[in-house]
């Protein structure tokens, strides 16, 4: 059994040197050396629950 791993990164739009956060990705980092985005969201919380899930699911 394989153990999923996920993490989540904030999106950003920089413009006008701000930095405004538009969204949020969930990674599988599973594989170091390939990580993949596996959902996009648009609330941090959302793609918290989702890493959750993500890292519970049975393949």
């Amino acid at each position: 059994m394989s153990t999923r791993q996920a993490r989540i990164d904030p999106v950003f739009d920089v413009s006008d040197l701000k930095e405004t956060i538009t969204g949020w990705q969930v990674v599988d980092v599973s594989q170091p050396e390939n990580e993949v985005v596996v959902s996009e969201h648009t609330s941090e919380k959302e793609a918290i629950q989702a890493a959750e899930e993500f890292e519970q699911r049975e393949d």
